[in-house]
């Protein structure tokens, strides 16, 4: 199993968020998200950062679970940031004066090139170095002024851009440490059995809801599966000379068809196989069946729905009555 994988994955431990309700853990992830995406105020937004983490704290998981899955969001995350503050127009905070010369150009490229002969000798954080190499080239201009002037230039930083990226970067690491505590403190079985007993009612509307939470349950059962034949196949092409970091763009493309081949290859065989055993056993999807996990509310999830109702309830006033929230 493929450790560094957070989603999908649960974590057995005795905490007052792995002993309620999947359907409560259900309800208060989809309830949360929604009043997450409500808030506008930057401190009210921190205040459900920061009450994320105290159920995060409480839930008994280590830490070091919630950053494995924020680690792939890293540089979504810096992305946003950089074009949120730079080219959101408004008030200027600070505001970086440069001046282009033949001798500056000359370094950027030189810098440029240093880069890509890097790729043999450093293989991870690479983009950590590539941004290192932008600062640089940016504080050379500033100081290196002699030689021919090719362009004067500056960059602003602004400061509704600035409110504006803190906003998002926590609005959307809030949102992935949502997502990973529910995953986290529910048996993907009981979260599959807590979605369907949700999603009944839909039944009257004529959608197949235990057809629905059945291809749910499957998909989130071997998304770490795949990965972790994913992984395998990669090992097995490096094994035999292909390295999916090296070449040019038409090689890796041709590289990224000898992985997903094979994983379409893997993936079929497995649906197939899977059918085969629920025909075996007699699986009829529109039938009535009843489940191992028997769920049932008890007094700590009616008061963790309340709350959390009680909560979303004040939130939507607020914001009907125009507060500034």
């Amino acid at each position: 199993m493929n450790t560094n994988l957070v989603f999908g994955q649960y974590y057995h431990t005795d905490s007052w968020l792995h002993r309620l309700d999947p359907r409560t853990k259900l309800l208060g992830t989809i309830f949360l998200i929604i009043t997450l995406f409500l808030l506008e105020n930057t401190l009210l937004i921190a205040s459900a950062f920061f009450g994320t983490l105290i159920l995060i704290l409480s839930s008994k998981i280590p830490i070091s679970k919630f950053l494995r899955s924020l680690k792939m969001m890293t540089t979504l995350l810096l992305i946003t940031v950089f074009f949120q503050v730079f080219f959101n127009r408004g008030n200027v905070l600070v505001e970086f004066k440069f001046t282009l010369t033949v001798i500056n150009l000359l370094i950027i490229i030189f810098l440029l090139v240093l880069f890509l002969l890097s790729r043999k000798v450093i293989i991870r954080h690479r983009f950590f170095l590539f941004l290192l190499l932008v600062i640089v080239s940016f504080y050379l201009q500033t100081i290196v002024t002699s030689g021919k002037v090719l362009a004067n230039y500056s960059v602003g930083l602004y400061e509704d851009g600035l409110y504006l990226a803190l906003k998002i970067v926590i609005r959307i690491i809030t949102l992935i440490l949502l997502s990973s505590l529910l995953t986290l403190t529910t048996k993907p079985a009981d979260l599959n059995t807590g979605m369907e007993r949700l999603a009944k009612p839909l039944k009257h509307i004529g959608i197949k809801v235990s057809i629905l939470s059945m291809m749910i349950s499957i998909a989130l059962r071997f998304i770490p599966t795949l990965i972790n034949e994913a992984g395998r196949i990669l090992k097995a092409q490096a094994s035999r000379g292909i390295d999916f970091k090296e070449g040019k763009f038409t090689e890796k493309i041709t590289q990224i068809i000898s992985l997903l081949v094979p994983m379409f290859v893997i993936s079929y065989r497995r649906a197939y196989e899977l059918a085969d055993a629920m025909e075996a056993r007699g699986y009829i999807p529109d039938a009535e069946r009843t489940s191992i996990s028997l769920l049932k509310y008890k007094a700590r999830d009616y008061l963790t729905i309340l709350f959390i109702l009680a909560f979303f309830a004040t939130i939507v006033v607020l914001k009907v009555m125009d507060y500034a929230i």
